[in-house]
């Protein structure tokens, strides 16, 4: 979730000629505009829970000023085109206050709140700080969420890599108008840049309407579709100021506009809208006040606006990651309304402290230099005289020293994670699935670390041995190594088992890898995200790229002829709304091949699935975590479980296949609880834990040694 900030950037330049950008006096109502839009932006994240609008005006906002400026320098008949001076002052402007949130928000994940401790989390904070903080929560499919305990502190700032990603953009037609004026000095910034900005806001526009009813969330996200919200504000910024209005009616537009801004997140579900034409009503709104004036501009402009304006930024910054630190803290999924007070005020304080002692002395305020006019002699003298010259220089080398200390984040907890996932249980005081044979054990804490449970993938996906979404998908990942890479158990072995399926499928191959070992047969995983094993898809949801993995897995079975295939024989269709095991229909192909071939087959009942009302997965071993209360953390196993295995009658009937009912391994009595023999069951919603699956060894060997032939 999150919305965007602007950045102001005062008027450089001077009045170009008739045809040129022209300058005005700067527009403190807009200053205004931002800071009682950012209030907005903030409330709504706090007590609403639903997107105010303020992106949209912010992102406008950002075309306006940002793009202005730069094409306001491009008119000037002395403009350089050295880039260095428009990086570093937007660098100076944005990064000192960003890493100091950043940094601020990491300590305080690690040394108290163990549940943003996640890799995931980690990879976004090193693209907030490079500016494609939203081709990364494209990347991991994240969706636009109100805040809550589970959410990402650093979700908001993919508005920020928007714009960041716009005033790279931005510098360069500016210095693309430079470089053609210095040939042909009679046409102006305007006339060279109406075309450029008319023909991207357009296309920009109508890819945000297409993709809208396309992929919603790569819409939201996504740059390009971003685009027009601020190549619109670009446009106003060239054509505002050419529209004469009569004082009377500039004063209505003001005052009709700021009401569509602040009604916004009232009538519009932005999150499900933006940024196709929905966010027309508050960018229009936006267009208003800039062509307007009166008393409510003069409002916008008063002392109290202004100073919001100013804050805007860090406001923007702090009350998100205080936001949800807060609500992980103290365990809620929702601020109260003393919590969501309590977060306000503290966001506000931060940010006006961040203005004054972080923006302002870091801010770059010097003119931009002209051509030829040379800089660096002066700055090195001042370091060598002026003892603040020096102060901002060791800032700037602080600030960078964080920032990459940040960028270690990611790499530090993965380690963490590998560390976890090559411990193991000691089984004396962590028997797992034993504890259900009758085995003793004494009461301790539940163990693995529940939250770097929810980092950890079995060892084939770890390895590079699962096919992902990323992954093409007539493509097995196992050819990219040697033959004996992505082998489990006694890779010596002639007897060969192989396991296929999706991840629920894959998470078997701890205990298969242990029980190779020990009895000598190796284990290949032709395994792939999210698709389960079969050669026709009667179902009709599991997509084209698993059928043509499936393909290419049934392919390499008729070639291999393997001793044994192992895979899930029951799994829920949610896809269909329905939550109880069942043997889909696609499921029935695979067993049909194989026993059309005389390949031996042993079907795994699937593990029970803790899912959310709003469909995600719930991180039970967490919850357990948290509260300390298995029963608040279990399901009942009828809400799961069929009465009888469905897979029962279809395999028992076939020769040389075994269904292993696996329901009272995880769900002993009426409910499934979160822990079983002091070892967390799940690491997620709807996988088991690594430790979990080898303590389930022996029960597997007992179906599994009747199959082989050893």
């Amino acid at each position: 979730m999150g919305e965007a900030i602007i950045v102001s950037s005062a008027v450089e330049g001077s009045t170009a000629g008739r045809a040129g950008v022209r300058s005005s006096s700067y527009r403190y109502d807009l200053d205004g505009l931002r800071g009682i839009a950012i209030a907005f932006v903030v409330i709504f994240h706090v007590f609403v829970g639903r997107v105010s609008g303020g992106v949209d005006v912010f992102l406008l906002l950002s075309g306006y000023f940002f793009l202005g400026s730069q094409l306001r320098y491009a008119d000037r008949p002395d403009a350089s085109l050295n880039p260095w001076w428009p990086l570093w002052r937007t660098a100076r402007r944005l990064l000192p206050a960003l890493v100091l949130v950043l940094a601020s928000t990491t300590l305080i994940a690690l040394l108290w709140v163990p549940a943003l401790q996640r890799i995931d989390i980690a990879n976004q904070l090193v693209a907030s700080l490079f500016y494609v903080q939203n081709w990364e929560l494209v990347r991991q499919g994240a969706t636009y969420g109100a805040a809550s305990d589970a959410v990402s502190p650093f979700q908001h700032l993919w508005s920020m890599s928007v714009q960041g990603q716009f005033y790279l953009f931005a510098i360069g037609l500016g210095f693309a108008v430079i470089l053609i004026r210095r040939y042909r000095p009679g046409l102006s910034a305007m006339r060279l840049a109406t075309p450029v900005l008319a023909v991207l806001t357009s296309v920009s526009f109508f890819s945000a309407l297409l993709w809208h009813f396309i992929d919603q969330p790569l819409n939201y996200y996504s740059t390009f579709t971003r685009f027009w919200e601020l190549g619109l504000g670009a446009l106003c910024v060239l054509y505002a100021p050419r529209i004469t209005l009569a004082f009377r009616v500039r004063e209505i537009l003001t005052g009709v506009g700021l009401v569509m801004v602040l009604t916004t997140g009232l009538i519009i579900d932005g999150a499900a809208m933006f940024p196709g034409p929905g966010a027309l009503y508050p960018l229009i709104g936006a267009c208003l006040i800039i062509l307007g004036d009166g008393r409510v501009a003069t409002f916008l402009a008063s002392p109290l606006m202004r100073w919001l304006g100013d804050i805007a930024y860090p406001l923007y910054l702090w009350h998100w990651p205080l936001l949800i630190i807060a609500l992980a803290l103290f365990d809620r999924t929702e601020p109260t309304v003393i919590l969501g007070i309590a977060v306000v005020l503290l966001s506000v304080l931060l940010a006006d402290l961040t203005h004054r002692f972080v923006e302002k002395p870091l801010r770059q305020h010097a003119r931009r230099p002209a051509f030829r006019e040379a800089r660096g002699a002066a700055a090195i003298d001042q370091l060598r005289t002026q003892a603040v010259a020096r102060r901002r220089a060791g800032a700037a080398v602080a600030i960078t020293v964080i920032a990459l200390t940040l960028t270690a984040t990611p790499e530090v907890l993965h380690r963490r994670v590998l560390d976890s996932q090559n411990t193991r249980l000691d089984p004396y005081t962590y028997p797992g699935a034993l504890a259900l044979s009758g085995v003793t054990y004494p009461r301790a804490e539940p163990e693995p670390d529940p939250y770097l449970l929810a980092d950890t993938v079995s060892p084939a996906w770890a390895k590079g041995c699962m096919s992902t979404f990323d992954d093409a998908p007539d493509e097995i990942v196992n050819d990219r190594f040697d033959d004996d890479y992505c082998a489990f158990g006694d890779k010596e072995s002639e007897i060969e088992v192989y396991l296929v399926g999706g991840s629920h499928s894959e998470q078997w191959i701890g205990p298969l890898d242990s029980l190779g070992q020990t009895h000598g047969f190796r284990v290949t995983p032709l395994v792939r995200q999210s698709c389960p094993a079969f050669v026709e898809d009667l179902d009709g949801v599991f997509g084209e790229d698993c059928a043509e993995f499936n393909g290419r897995v049934i392919e390499r079975l008729e070639k291999v002829q393997p001793n044994l295939v192992v895979s899930n024989s029951t799994r829920p269709l949610l896809e269909k709304g329905r939550g109880i095991d069942e043997v889909p229909e696609s499921y029935v192909t695979l067993w049909d091949f194989l026993e059309n071939r005389n390949i031996p087959f042993l079907g795994l009942r699937d593990n029970p699935w803790f899912i959310l009302e709003d469909g995600n997965g719930w991180l039970v071993s967490q919850c357990m975590a948290e509260e300390g209360d298995p029963g608040a953390c279990s399901i009942d196993r009828d809400n799961f479980y069929a009465p009888v295995d469905p897979a029962h009658r279809e395999l028992s009937a076939r020769a040389n296949m075994i269904v292993v009912d696996t329901s009272d391994w995880f769900c002993p009595g009426t409910i499934c609880p979160p822990v079983i023999g002091n070892v967390y069951v799940y690491r997620d919603g709807n996988h088991i834990s690594d430790d979990y699956a080898l303590s389930l060894s022996p029960f597997i060997w007992n179906s599994l040694r009747q199959l082989l032939p050893l």
